[in-house]
């Protein structure tokens, strides 16, 4: 799918199209309107601006000033915007909602995800953490509120950030063992955690990233390297300190005080309007998650670090509550770093080819559904080539590892009566109330899973019948 239908979904209101002012908007596909636009590289750049219709104009001129950078810098920049509600307590439905959707658009130059899609909305505020009632611009994956409040007139747009090596070269972090940034293992991912001790959250923050971090560090050998490096936001050297040893029990590095240029220019070059904050990149500096924080929270085992979107996700206890809404395929294995290597390979063939034929943006998000939490949506999967299976409608499907030994797991078998046989292939569907498993003993291969996928989505597996999932958990 291309990059920007799995940004916007397939189509995108035209705020000047005729008729706007009679709040008739005309939709344009996703395609079509940003067919000048690139993901990277020289080319037209793809701005997404969140509003929030509840904030009057004459206390908030952010977007008065967008349309002049707007007009300056055309053609070379596009803009998508995505109207939000502030919610501070104010008693509007939809029907209000609507009309100040109506109104935030009528009349601009741009473009604007439809109102009624709440899930690439919430998808889009999620992916770049935008903050309630506080409008921002976001180009390539990087908020620039405050660039463009500095250079209105857009002089030195898109306001490129350096890279982060080219920030830290030549400065020696400091920490248990301090070393050069360059010095790093090429193939160590990073964890940049931005904090202060000034910052309650922060502190109480720390703790669990340490905690995930060593669980990380344990569990699978590719991350033993990973290296958490502090970015200090503090307001003196003493406090600087003491947020330092507050990471050092995890071998934390830091940028150190005295380094001040490096340390004032990161935020900016990767994106963090806020603190506690946490981005991970890998050795080349390439983002892998923006949002760590949040990833953290529902995640602090750090079972799916690092964190990126995937096909194929370890199961979790917010997993679990998904699962009361989708049916998933879960493989269970044994907690051991070889096993979830091998479930990540035979698995992910199948999931991988399942979105893409069905056009499914990332797990947990059908563009064909109003809501990704709608379960009352069919739709065709075209089973693999090779199988004869008959297509049949579906539920949209999640695909999970179960780790042997971890909650979620082992609440999940017990409540469904499954045995702790490993490895073993399952396919479970809450909503519909049934499930079908792979006989115990046959290979579990890449074709076999692809079989067993095709089997349970086409209908044609033998099911058994399953208790609600409400009963239990």
């Amino acid at each position: 799918m291309d990059w920007r239908e799995k940004l916007f979904g397939k189509v995108l209101v035209k705020c000047d199209s005729p008729g706007t002012k009679n709040g008739k908007f005309e939709n344009v596909p996703t395609l079509e309107a940003l067919s000048d636009c690139v993901e990277e590289g020289e080319g037209a750049i793809c701005g997404i601006y969140f509003s929030f219709a509840n904030i009057s104009d004459t206390s908030d001129d952010f977007g008065v000033r967008l349309e002049e950078l707007y007009k300056a810098v055309q053609p070379r920049l596009k803009v998508v915007q995505v109207v939000l509600w502030a919610h501070v307590g104010t008693p509007e439905g939809p029907v209000e909602r609507e009309a100040g959707f109506r109104r935030s658009l009528t009349g601009k130059p741009w473009l604007a995800v439809p109102f009624h899609d709440v899930d690439t909305k919430r998808r889009l505020t999620q992916k770049y953490n935008i903050a309630v009632g506080v409008p921002m611009l976001v180009l390539r994956g990087r908020p620039v509120r405050d660039a463009l409040l500095s250079d209105p007139v857009g002089e030195k747009f898109p306001w490129p950030a350096p890279p982060v090596h080219e920030l830290l070269r030549g400065v020696q972090l400091e920490g248990g063992k301090c070393k050069l940034y360059e010095e790093l293992p090429n193939d160590s991912v990073r964890i940049f955690y931005f904090a202060a001790h000034w910052c309650p959250p922060c502190r109480a923050f720390s703790p669990s990233l340490c905690a995930a971090l060593a669980s990380v560090r344990k569990r699978r050998a590719k991350y033993a390297n990973t290296q958490l490096i502090l970015v200090s936001s503090d307001r003196s050297e003493q406090s600087y300190n003491r947020t330092l040893q507050s990471v050092l029990p995890v071998g934390a590095l830091s940028v150190p005080w005295s380094s001040s240029d490096a340390r004032l220019a990161l935020p900016e070059a990767l994106g963090v309007a806020g603190i506690p904050a946490v981005v991970v990149t890998d050795g080349a500096g390439k983002v892998l998650t923006l949002n760590g924080r949040q990833h953290l929270t529902t995640d602090p085992l750090g079972l799916n670090f690092p964190w990126g979107q995937r096909p194929v996700s370890v199961l979790t206890e917010q997993a679990l509550l998904k699962m009361a809404r989708h049916p998933a395929l879960v493989l269970f294995i044994d907690d051991e770093d070889s096993e979830i290597e091998f479930a990540e390979s035979v698995l992910t063939p199948s999931a991988e080819s399942y979105y893409e034929e069905c056009s499914i943006q990332f797990p947990g998000f059908c563009p064909y559904q109003n809501s990704s939490d709608d379960e009352t949506i069919d739709f065709d999967y075209p089973t693999s080539r090779h199988s004869r299976l008959k297509k049949k409608p579906f539920k949209h499907t999640m695909f999970y590892i179960g780790i042997d030994g971890t909650d979620s797991a082992d609440m999940l078998r017990e409540h469904i009566g499954l045995d702790d046989a490993v490895p073993l292939l399952t396919a479970i569907d809450f909503p519909k109330q049934r499930m079908v498993t792979m006989n115990f003993g046959d290979e579990i291969t890449t074709d076999s899973v692809q079989n067993f996928v095709d089997g349970y989505l086409s209908g044609n597996a033998v099911f058994k019948p399953l208790k609600p999932y409400s009963e239990k958990c």
